[in-house]
Parts: C-alpha cells; structure tokens; sequence
C-alpha cells in the first residue's frame, strides 16, 4: 500500500509571481518533487510529481512541529476521494516555510497549491500523515 503512493502538485502561476518563488513554496510541502512548468489555455502552471510515503515524511513533520494534526485529518478527510486525498495549501504561507490548509477557491488571493494523494487506501496515508505515533 505505501509503496503505490503518487503524489500529485500543481499550483497556477499569476502573472506578478516569481517562479522560483513558487517552486520554492511546494518545495516547503514536498522537497523531493520533480517539478515543471507547464501551460495550457493561456494559463502557467507550476507541476510537480513523486512517489512512496517518504516524499510526504516533510509534511507530516510539518503537521506534527504546527500541532495541528487532529485539525489536518479533518481537512483532508473532507477532500478525500475514493482512490485519491485531495488538499490545498495557501502559498504564501507556504513559501514562508510553514503549511496551512486553504480551501480550493477564493480564501487566498493568489491560489493555493494543490496536493493530490494517489492511493488505493487514501484513509490509511491520511492516518498515518496525522498519526501522533512516531514509526513509519
């Protein structure tokens, strides 16, 4: 199960945003994820990919150092889908270093960055990413 996991990333590039910047911002979710450039319908996205739970040791780091675990299984259990956990991020904060939930339109004026979760079991990976228990 662990090993089958797919993380998915992608975040719209505003015309007044520093790419690097960006690109450093889903990097402070996910350090190890390939990330491109990528436009479609006069639009310019940042996308990024990995795979396995060790790409998603950073966020659960992230949760646990916030203390917002608890708060963040509730977030991602309201996204989550049959094969998939969906979750946005405000971008601003996270170039900061720091993550916080956002929802997917509206609440943060430049977008958020959104992480999507390919897993057969999206329960069992949002568990373990909120879990107080320190074994992988």
């Amino acid at each position: 199960m662990y090993e089958d996991v797919k993380i998915k990333i992608k975040v719209e590039l505003n015309p007044t945003e520093d790419v690097a910047k960006v690109e450093k911002a889903i990097r402070n979710i996910v350090p190890s994820a390939r990330i491109r450039l990528f436009e479609e319908a006069g639009f310019k996205y940042l996308v990024g990919e990995a795979e396995g739970l060790k790409a998603l040791e950073h966020m659960k780091a992230k949760l646990k150092a916030r203390r917002i675990r608890d708060a963040a299984r509730v977030v991602m259990l309201k996204w989550m889908e049959p094969n998939r956990a969906v979750m946005f991020f405000n971008k601003q904060v996270a170039f900061s270093g720091n993550i916080s939930f956002s929802e997917p339109y509206g609440e943060s004026p430049l977008g958020p960055i959104r992480v999507e979760i390919e897993t057969d079991e999206p329960k069992t990976v949002i568990e373990w990413l909120t879990s107080k228990e320190e074994a992988t």
